[in-house]
Order: C-alpha cells, then structure tokens, then sequence
C-alpha cells in the first residue's frame, strides 16, 4: 500500500519542504495583493488589467479589488452587455471606467465610494438631476439583539446587490451612503440575516434574531456540520472567545476545566510544555492521547521532548489560538466512530478562522507579563543543613565534619532557589488581516510569542503564520486552501531530583556572584566541593528547534441541489532538531573530563487525499443528510543522531570538532500507510426522532495480512420529548428536552510501523563479530531486537453513551448530563520476557481489557438585567478505571525510579493501571524493643514499621499492596462570565479529587547524603522534622547514613500522598472603549479598542507538600511520580486588542 510519496533524505531542508516553502510565499503574495485590492481606505486607485473576451461583470469585480470602490447596477443591463478585450496598466479609475464601457450601452456615475452603471439612454446626470432610484442618501442606524436589546459590533450592512457596505462600531451603529430605495442586507454570524428598506432620511433601529446559539448553534462534527439540536452523539464546543479569554499560547491548556470528562494537566511549568489529555479515562497502558483533526487534516500533536532536560514541549503549540474558530470535543463512539482506527482516545478537531465578505478587518492583539513561582520549594538553609548532617553523621558513628563544629556561623547562607528561580517575562503578539468579496475571501495571520521560563535558562519562543482562501469560482463549484507554519525554540533544564536537577543541588553554602569553580566559604569537602546548581545551568545548553508547515487544499462542486462531491489533499511536514552541549566542568565533586555534544534531527511527512460525496435533503416532516468518502494516508519518519566529545576548541561547538575516535552515529526511518472507506448516514423526522448510523473501515500497514483491516461501527438515536404535543404546556417552562443514547467501536493502532514484523540491528558494536588473533577482523553483526507478532490484531474499545440534554426559561437555565460505559478489549502491551529470551525489547501483543465508566454533569445559568449580563456555568466527571482482565497472565511493572530498584506502579486484573503498589507503612519504631526482627531483620529505633499483610511474619513482596492511584475520582470546573457595558470578567476554577501523588522525590531530597553520584543534593524543611529518640514522631524515619531497612529504597505508602487541588486558573477584566471616545481620539479607521489585565495559575487549594500538585505525564505507567516536577508558574500580563 504505497502511494503518491516523495520524500529525499534532506534533512535541514527537504525538497518537499523546499516547496510548501515556495508555495507559502506565493500563496501570501498573492492574499496580500487580494487585501491591497479589497481595501476601501488608503489605497491607490491605479487600475490595470488585461485580457480577452472577458465578461463586464468580471471586469467590474477586478477594479472592486483594486480599488475598493462599490459597483451598484442592474444585473439585466449588464447581462446583455457583450464581452470586451481590455488592456490597462496602471490608469486613472475613471480612465479605466471610460475604457471599459466604450462602445457599451451603459455609462457611469460616481457617487462617494460607489460607481452607478445604468442604460446609457439616460444621460449622464448631476447629482441633484439623479432620479430617487438613484439617488444617493445617508443611513444611520443601529443594530441590536431583537432579545437582549443589546448593540451587535461587527455586524456586516450591505446595499443588496452591490459589494457597498461596512459594519456596526462597538456601540451597535452604522452609517452609510447608499442608492434611495435601495435595500440593506444585515447580516451576522449566528443571527439570522435581515433585508431593511431605506427610506430617506430615517435613522434605523434594527433588530436581529439569535439563530448560532443555543439550540441551533452550528458544531462541526467529523466531516460536516449539525445543529446542536440534532445531536445525537456527546460533542462539547468550545468557541474562539471561550478560548482567547486565557491569553495563554497553548489551547490545549486552555481547555482545562472547560468540559467534563476532559482531563488535562501540564507535563511541567517550562515555557510551552506539552499537555496530557485524557477523554473518558485511560484505556490502554500505551498511547492515550486523543487524535487531533485541523480543518479536517488529521494531524499528529504529540509532545516533542528537549533533550537533557525534563520538559516536553507542547506538539500542539503550532496553532496558534487567536486563529481558531471552534473546538469540538468527540467523546463518544457515535461521535467519533467515523474516524474509525484513531478515535478510541477521543477526537479534538479544531476549525479555524477565515476570510469573510466585506473590506479588509485588520485585528492586532498584544500582551506582556511574567510568570513566577506560585510556591516556592522549601529547602533548608547553610545552618539547618549543618545541623542535621552533623545528626547524620553522629547517628551512624561517623565523624562529623570539622567545620560543621557550629552551624550557627553559616547563618542561612545563600538562598540557591531564590537564584535558580526568577519572576521571568513574556510577551506576545497577533496581527491578523481578513477580507474579500462574495466570490474571493481571504485571510492571513502572523503570531510570535517569547517566553523565559521561572527557572534560569529555560525559554520558548514561537513564530507561527496562517494563510487561508475561499474562492466560489460558480454557484456550484467552489475552492479553497490554507498554509500555516510554525516554528519554535525551546530551552530546557533538568529538573528530575533522581537524575541531578539543578534545584535540587541547591545548597545553602554557595555563593553565586562567583560563576567559576571556586567557592567562596571554609572549605571543606561539602562546602566546598559540591556542584555550584548556577553554573552548572550556565554550562549546559539544551535545546529544541522544530520547524513545521502544514496545509490542505479543497474543490467542492455541487451536482444537484443538495448533492456535493469534495476532494482534498493535506500535507504536514515536520523537522526537528535537537542539541545537548555540556562544557568541560571540575567543579569540586562533579567533574565532566570532556565537553560533549549530542545532535539529532528528526524528519516526519504526513501526506492525506480524502473524496467525500455528501448529501442532504427535507422532504416534508423528512429530513436526511448522508456522507460516504475515501480517505488514503501515508507517513513517513526518519530520524538520524551524532555526539562527539573530547573538543579541543569549546566554541567550536559541531560535531567535526570533537575527537574523531569518540563520535558516535545512528539513525532509521519508518514508514506507514492507512486506507480507509466510511459513511454516516443522519435521519430526522418532525425534528424530534433522530437516527444516525456511521461505519468506518481502515486498513492499516502496522499490521500483518491477518489483521490489516479493521471494521468500526456506531448507531445513535435521539428524543427530543418538549417537541412532542403533551409537552407544548410546559414550553414556557422547557425550552429544550432531548435524551439520546449511542454505542459503537473505536479502533487504536498506536504501535511502530510494521509492528507485526521482527526489528532486526545492525551495525552496533554489540552486534559485531570479532575475528583474528588481535581482534583485527571485525564482521559486521545483526540482532534481533524486538521479536515480531504476525497474530497482532487491532485493539478495540467499545463505548455505551446515554445522555440528556435540557434547556429551561426560554434557555436561560442549561443542562447536559452523560452516562457512559468504555470497554477497551485486545489492549496492545508489550510482553514481558526473560532476559534469557535474547530480546532487548519486548514484542507486541494482544493482551488485556480495560473497562472506564464515568458521570459528567454540565449546569449553567446566563441571564440579561439591563445592560449587566451573566454566565455561570459548572461541569463535574467521575470516573472509574479498572483493568477487567490481563491476557499476559502477570502483573505489567512500570518503570524503576532512575538510580534505583524501585518499581512504583502496577497494572494488573481487578486494579486500575498504572495504581501505586507498595508497603504500608503502619508507623515508626519509638524503642528498638519494639521491632519485630524476624519480620523486619534490618530495622532499629527510627526506621518504618511496616504492615504484614499475609501475616507470615515474613516481609516478602506479598505484603506489597495498592497504595493510591493517579486517576482522580472526579474532575470539576467553574466558569464564571460577566460583562457590564464596557466591562467584561471571565473567572476559572479547576481541580481534582480522589488521586494521589508518588512523591519520588523523597529518595532524593529526604535522606540527606550523596546520592546516583551528581553531587550534594540539600534536603528539604520538611527533614527537620524527623524522628527522634523520646520526640514521639511516627510518620518520618530518623537520620542515619546507611539506610539498611531501606526506608527511602522500599516503594511504601511513606511517599504517597494526596493529590488533590483546586486552582484559580485563570481571571481576565477586561474593557472595551466607547465608540466616541475611539472616534475622537484616533482616524475612522479605528474600529474597537479593548484593554485587559490577566493572571493564571493566581491561586491554588491543595494538601500535597510537594512543589505542584499538576504531575502530568503522557504515559500511563509513570503518571503521578513527582522526582522534581518544575512547578507551573503564576502569570501575570496586561493585554491590548486593537480592531481595524
């Protein structure tokens, strides 16, 4: 299954690259020259144009480009006219004009912006001498919510059958030069158009009705549109100013706390960091991420990792917010069913804005602020860390350090966090032009956000552009195309408490005006000779570089009313390059010999076709809309690394300038193909009994000939009751009652390319044979690395949705609730085998289920008084997660904490994955009397007394036990929304409840000596508190140098804590200036002016000690260990929004 690929080992700049590169820039040309054309304000009114036997009508509409006038004509007289040859350059609009209607029965008036073609039979007229029909007259008037009575800003007024027209100020108004007679067409996204007769001189008072909301709210579904009221499936929407209330550069974060079932949670604080998004649970111990569709290009938003460091970046991030229209969220099968093999982890698709009707908008939109830390890590300071290790030593009959003789004279020292951590700046900005005519609509958008991390040498940086065209060659064929790029820059440190993160090397000792390896203080081999955290940061330099374009192009035509056909083509290129440089260092315990230098690049090219035939028609109480289509997929990956050390020149910091004989190389490529068939089919009848049925089937190359097709199937059903005759009594009361159910089958096949198939190496040194007498004859080796599994089988999740949705008080009072059931069956896992099996990797089977049922309850209330509106909305999940059965027929063990043996989550039958399993630490010996030494062999006054769970008075691995989980029981948000005249406030509360943290980190930070050989690592406050002889205290271990009993070594219960929290996680004023004020105060070019402040993360609620209670991670084995997560910053930014 191979086709329409092309792809050349480039790898700084492919030539399929080199060519969307190309193609971007013309394609900006040419949406530059269309604005150029379309703007009606401070332009040239030079007109050139050339061609043969070109209708008027055409000729007319390319001088409304270039010069921003208005044409206002009978279509009848133009009709007739016969096509002309014109050949202008660079001529005067009325020499143009002249030209252009020589020899035609039509002559021309100019009146303000707009240019009048009647039959040349009426001379040509004065302006007092024009007949009322054509005479030009001034309009003012004001359009508002026919509702609410509020102004509507924005809303498009055009004379009917002409281009001529503007839009309404922020304070609702218009004004207009117009024909007498003529007619407006008033027109608003999500209200329903109005046509107005102008009578001379009358001011107007226009109201229009809400149609986009509420109930005939318009939510994009996998290829299509339905009205929210015809929904059958479980789908949240999350529209563009929902999502630019955050002022954040991640939507993805953005969505935290929005809709329930949705949990999202960062993978750290650094600048741009990935986020983990859960839908309905966890249901496999592999990639549980959801798939994510742009404007209808399906598109891989994994994180991206910055080597060296603990940060993930967010893949996400390529998209910037202020360019999107709409988030739908599909949660359930009906909804996600018709993306088939991907959509078992839910589906996000994202729709972005476009260019509309009407003159060139201009939008800018900047802020600037800075992040700091919203708690600060609290380690102990010179004297406090003197006083215990001298406690430690004394404990373990060791000789304390000399200098240590009296703390006191260390004083705090030099608070290391205080150096390590920074209030850090950001800034952004958006500039976005949109515009065009009814035939040609256009829009391009520029973004670039710069942002320092809270911790010393972290940043992130990102450019993003978008470009978008609609063109309606005919009445039924239409075209379009958009081109977005993005590049980013991250800098990352490590923050892993088991792998030598810089904090916490934060001794107190150190000094840090001095960057070199000599210490200011005693001497002493603590005081001296452990590593200085600040230069360490300084000498490091790890960094992320991706460059990526992405686009797709469409023609759609239309074979009879209601019937279309669309094809499209999509293209993601995506280049990364990774660096990791670490100078030559001797800085006291640390030393690094060699400066070394790692490099890899990475090179992904996803090309898609999609033919889809749709349609849709009402036939009395009938109405149908069906769908069937073709989609072919291919993708290609390839990355390839080098390192070197031994440099003898450090600022010649290249491969080529390390020592030829310590070079290493690697590299591979993948390649994979999905073909795929699908069809929906959606039947209403009256509007109140709806039925929908989809079926996808996918063939994809991951797997064996067995295997390789996969068949995913979704029905749905839906009551609308308060349509129904009994309930037209209470419709004063009910606005809206629907319940609706659904079941259906969703496929996963996130395993490597050809997965069923053995992975052989080669070429590694451990691989080769060597040969001769002195090893001089080396022969080239291979190995089978991973095992292959030509049974390996699709993995399938089957999901049962009932739902409600309900609107009250003419839908004031809203309400959507979901039950769902979510069976995961052949879960792909990787088999545990001995170390006898020969195999460096494990093969892939078919083995486990997974069962995820949960809640998810959506209530709000919005409400007008007077010129104050509100909206108050809350969403709650639960969610149980349990393993029902595990084919392998042994327990999946995560992986060991870095530096140790401790294996800290379990997945195994009756459990949820990835739970916590250790001993249950019941206390702490007061009184070496009191340990059990046949139970506990080991222990002495001040270790942990452990629980015998089989009571064999025998501590095995028997007595290790479920000791928390990081699946919260339930996930909630608040949304508060108010707006008063000018005024605008949005409120953000998110949290969880019910999981717990693995706090790792205690191995490292608790008990105070050397550990995994990084250097001194200071211990926290909370050490101070420890067990002592006669102090009573039962919940931390006493200071001792050889941990026998193995308090820190054991997973237990010791390290486990809860991991619940509430966040203010996010708060915006904002405030829009008056018309007049603007009007006064600046050109007429000036539309609206807002001004907001923001801050993020402003609060947060929680018990956990640790330094951020958000432990992310995209892996469900290893989610909810915190070895040093960098905490998530609070931000603070002040903001402008300025319309054109």
């Amino acid at each position: 299954m191979h086709f329409f690929y092309s792809c050349k080992r480039q790898f700084l700049l492919p030539f399929t690259l080199r060519q969307l590169l190309l193609t971007m820039k013309l394609t900006v040309v040419f949406i530059l020259l269309a604005f150029l054309g379309a703007s009606a304000t401070g332009f040239s009114q030079k007109v050139t144009i050339y061609g043969k036997s070109i209708p008027l009508e055409k000729v007319f509409a390319a001088i409304e480009l270039q010069t921003g006038y208005a044409f206002f004509y009978n279509n009848v007289d133009i009709g007739k006219a016969p096509v002309i040859t014109v050949s202008l350059k660079d001529v005067d609009l009325e020499k143009a004009l002249d030209k252009t209607l020589k020899d035609q029965q039509l002559e021309y008036t100019i009146l303000g912006k707009t240019i009048f073609i009647r039959a040349s039979n009426k001379s040509r007229l004065s302006l007092a001498a024009i007949p009322a029909v054509d005479r030009a007259i001034n309009v003012q008037g004001v359009v508002v919510d026919a509702a609410t009575g509020k102004p509507l800003v924005g809303v498009t007024v055009q004379v009917k059958g002409s281009t001529a027209g503007t839009t309404t100020d922020v304070d609702g108004k218009f004004t207009l030069s117009v024909p007498d007679k003529a007619v407006l067409v008033v027109s608003c996204l999500g209200y329903s158009k109005r046509e107005i007769n102008v009578n001379d001189g009358a001011a107007l008072t226009i109201g229009l009705e809400a149609t986009n909301t509420g109930l005939n709210q318009v939510v994009v579904v996998g290829y299509g549109t339905e009205k929210k009221k015809d929904l059958t499936g479980a789908i949240a929407s999350i529209k563009a100013e929902d999502l630019t209330k955050t002022a954040s550069n991640s939507f993805t974060a953005s969505l935290a706390g929005k809709v329930p079932g949705v949990f999202i949670t960062q993978t750290g604080g650094a600048p741009g960091a990935a986020s983990s998004v859960r839908i309905r649970g966890i249901g496999t111990t592999g990639g549980n991420q959801p798939l994510y569709v742009v404007d209808g290009f399906p598109i891989n938003g994994g994180g991206m990792s910055v080597p060296g460091s603990s940060s993930q970046v967010d893949g996400m991030s390529i998209i910037n917010p202020n360019d999107i229209a709409s988030v739908e969220v599909l949660k359930d099968a009906a909804a996600a069913a018709i993306y088939g093999s991907r959509a078992a982890n839910g589906v996000i698709l994202v729709t972005t804005k476009r260019g509309k009707d009407g003159l060139v908008d201009v939008n800018f939109n900047a802020y600037t602020g800075f992040t700091q830390l919203w708690r600060k890590p609290g380690f102990m300071n010179a004297q406090e860390f003197a006083t215990m290790a001298n406690e430690l030593y004394t404990n373990s009959g060791l000789t304390p350090n000399p200098e240590w003789a009296n703390p006191a004279s260390f004083g705090k020292g030099t608070d290391m966090i205080d150096e390590i951590f920074r209030n850090a700046p950001l800034q952004n900005y958006d500039l976005s032009f949109s515009g065009g005519t009814q035939k040609l609509k256009a829009r391009l958008s520029l973004g670039y956000t710069d942002q320092d991390g809270t911790m010393i040498e972290t940043s992130y940086k990102r450019y993003t552009g978008r470009a978008t065209v609609d063109l309606k060659a005919s009445n039924k064929l239409t075209f379009g195309g958009s081109l977005a790029f993005a590049a980013t820059q991250s800098k990352g440190q490590n923050t892993d408490a088991m792998q030598g993160g810089i904090f916490n090397l934060a001794q107190q000792f150190f000094p840090t005006l001095n960057r070199d390896s000599a210490f200011f203080g005693p001497g002493g081999f603590y005081t001296k000779d452990g590593d200085n955290p600040i230069l360490k940061a300084a000498s490091i330099d790890n960094q992320l570089k991706n460059f990526r374009i992405y686009g797709n192009a469409f023609g759609e035509y239309e074979i009879i009313k209601g019937l279309k056909f669309r094809t499209s083509i999509g293209i993601d290129a995506n280049n990364n390059r990774t660096t990791s440089w670490e100078g030559k260092a001797e800085r006291g315990f640390y030393i690094h010999p060699r400066a070394t230098l790692s490099e890899r690049y990475d090179q992904g090219l996803t090309q898609l076709i999609e033919n889809i035939l749709s349609y849709s028609k009402t036939f009395g109480h009938h109405s149908i809309a069906a769908v069937v289509g073709q989609t072919a997929q291919s993708t290609k990956n390839g990355w390839i690394s080098a390192g070197g050390n031994g440099f003898q020149n450090e600022s010649l910091k290249v491969i080529s300038g390390s020592d030829v004989s310590l070079r290493t190389a690697n590299g591979t490529d993948s390649y994979s193909t999905l073909a795929s068939y699908l069809g929906r089919i959606n039947y209403s009848f009256e509007g109140k009994y709806l039925v929908s049925a989809s079926l996808r089937r996918d063939g994809s190359s991951n797997f064996g000939p067995n295997n390789k097709w996969g068949n995913f199937p979704a029905v749905s059903a839906g009551w609308r009751l308060s349509e129904e005759s009994f309930m037209k009594s209470f419709s004063h009361i009910i606005s809206d009652l629907k319940v609706r159910g659904s079941w259906g089958q969703l496929g996963n096949d996130a395993i490597p390319a050809f997965g069923y198939l053995s992975t052989i190496r080669s070429g590694a040194n451990a691989d080769n044979y060597v040969l001769g007498t002195g090893g001089q004859n080396i022969i080239i080796g291979s190995t089978m690395i991973r095992p292959g599994n030509p049974d390996l089988k699709w993995e399938t999740t089957e999901q049962t949705d009932i739902g409600i949705d309900a609107s009250f008080f003419n839908e004031k009072l809203y309400l959507t609730a979901d039950y769902f059931i979510k069976n995961t069956k052949d879960m792909l896992i990787s088999l545990p085998v001995s170390i006898e099996a020969g195999f460096q990797n494990a093969p892939t089977v078919n083995g486990g289920s997974v069962k995820n049922s949960g809640l998810e309850l959506l209530l709000g209330y919005r409400d007008d008084i007077g010129d104050f509106h509100f909206d108050v909305s809350a969403n709650v999940a639960t969610l149980k997660n349990v393993v029902t059965s595990l084919g392998v027929g042994q327990p999946i063990v995560g992986p060991s904490l870095a530096g140790t043996s401790m294996n800290m989550t379990y997945t195994k039958a009756g459990q949820p994955i990835g739970y916590y399993r250790g001993y249950v630490v019941e206390g702490v010996y007061q009184e070496d009397g009191d340990v059990n030494k046949v139970f506990q062999p080991n222990a002495i006054a001040g270790d942990f007394r452990y629980r015998d769970v089989n009571g064999d008075n025998v501590l095995t691995d028997e007595d290790k036990v479920i000791i928390g989980k990081p699946w919260p029981d339930f996930t909630y948000g608040v949304n508060l929304n108010f707006s008063y005249k000018g005024f605008d406030c949005n409120l953000m509360l998110q949290g969880v409840s019910g999981n717990q943290i693995y706090r790792a980190n205690k191995v490292s930070n608790f008990p105070m000596k050397y550990f995994n050989g990084n250097g001194i690592v200071n211990g926290v406050k909370e050490v101070l508190n420890h067990w002592t002889p006669g102090s009573g205290i039962n919940n931390q271990p006493g200071l001792k140098y050889i941990d026998a009993n193995g308090n820190y070594a054991n997973p237990s219960s010791f390290f486990v804590e809860d991991g619940n929290y509430m966040r203010v996680r996010n708060f915006v004023l904002g405030y829009n200036l008056p018309a007049g004020i603007i009007h006064k105060t600046s050109t007429s070019i000036l539309k609206s002016v807002r001004l907001y402040v923001s801050a993020q993360n402003l609060f947060t609620f929680t018990r956990y000690s640790g330094f951020d209670p958000e432990v992310g991670s995209t892996d469900p084995l290893n989610s909810g260990i915190d070895t040093g997560v960098f905490p998530q910053p609070r931000t603070f930014m002040a903001g402008i929004n300025v319309g054109f």
